[in-house]
């Protein structure tokens, strides 16, 4: 792997494990991180108990949500505590991997799993104030569409480009913040475009289609700029943990390297690319999902519009003779309009 060697001075500043890594690693080598298991099992307990609570409130949960909610908090394991985590202060590439899962994966399944939905279940307090709080001003401005885009996109560029990313290696509340951070930009901006959960105002699913669009290209943005910026980022960081020469340690980028600072991050941006256009399939089946009903609801409303309407008693002997017409021909503004009701 990608400066293996740097795990062998890595452990003497207690930020990986002190072999390199390979291909066996990936399924054995497991970090312990107490902030990140009590963040988890809180989500896990907190969900368990909204679902129990819908259950007895509404009635059956459906369970692909649960399935979604599984799928996102065996990510976020993955991300913090598995290899990726172990690694996440040693390889560049293994970073990436890590920031993508925590601001794109993880966060898609979480708002497909629908949390917020049990949280507002119901009329305890809490739920009134989940409610409260979702129909708030400041989260309508946060969440309108342009504006979570905006933060969504502008996260990535902040973190590799700025000294938060030098800050997260070598400061350990910056990291385990960091974490918690991704995920939540992550859930910002999938929570309302997905709109499986209460929103605070509802767009069509179409808008979510076109803003995707552009996201994924923001996500290319970052590949490339890390690939071929020309910048090293926290290099001298990297390079104090390597004990390759020098010459190959700041060596050009070029076909079949496979060491190196420029390749170490070059593949990092590969890695952060390729997660996020593997994020956006499953984001276009929720999307379609949106758009179906979007769609089943604009033909109940049109087939409403449309409905018969019964008129008075014909005039003459009395008797009731029921007719139906469209609505225009009935409505006071139109009839009068046009010279009154057709015979």
């Amino acid at each position: 792997m990608v400066l293996a060697e740097a795990a062998g001075r890595c452990l003497s500043q207690g930020c990986g494990p002190a072999s390199p890594l390979h291909w066996d690693d990936t399924l054995t080598v497991w970090k312990f991180d107490p902030a990140m298991i009590v963040v988890l099992l809180l989500g896990i307990a907190g969900y368990a108990l909204g679902v129990r609570r819908y259950r007895r409130e509404v009635g059956h949960w459906p369970l692909p949500r649960t399935f979604c909610f599984a799928a996102a908090a065996i990510l976020f394991t993955l991300a913090t505590m598995s290899f990726i985590g172990a690694y996440e202060k040693v390889l560049f590439w293994d970073r990436a991997l890590q920031s993508a899962m925590l601001l794109m994966t993880t966060p898609l399944f979480l708002a497909c799993s629908a949390p917020l939905t049990l949280a507002t279940t119901g009329e305890s307090r809490d739920a009134q104030l989940v409610r409260r709080v979702i129909a708030s001003k400041p989260l309508q401005l946060l969440t309108f569409p342009l504006v979570v885009s905006v933060i969504l996109l502008v996260t990535p560029y902040a973190f590799y480009f700025t000294g938060w990313y030098l800050a997260s290696l070598t400061n350990t509340f910056v990291d385990e913040t960091l974490h918690l951070e991704l995920l939540a930009v992550g859930f910002l901006y999938f929570w309302t475009r997905v709109q499986i959960d209460p929103v605070p105002k509802k767009f069509p699913h179409m808008i979510s289609v076109w803003i995707s669009l552009v996201e994924g290209i923001g996500d290319a943005g970052v590949g490339v700029a890390l690939w071929l910026g020309g910048t090293l980022v926290a290099g001298n960081y990297y390079a104090a943990l390597s004990t390759l020469p020098h010459s190959v340690l700041y060596g050009q980028l070029s076909l079949g390297a496979t060491s190196g600072l420029a390749w170490n991050q070059a593949f990092g941006g590969a890695v952060f690319w390729i997660a996020g256009d593997i994020t956006s399939i499953p984001l276009l089946g929720a999307l379609w999902r949106g758009l179906r009903k979007d769609e089943e609801v604009a033909a109940d409303l049109g087939q409403e519009n449309l409905e018969l309407v019964e008129v008075e008693f014909a005039p003459g002997d009395g008797s009731v003779q029921e007719r139906f017409r469209p609505w225009w021909e009935t409505d006071p503004e139109l009839s009068s309009r046009f010279g009154g009701e057709a015979g």
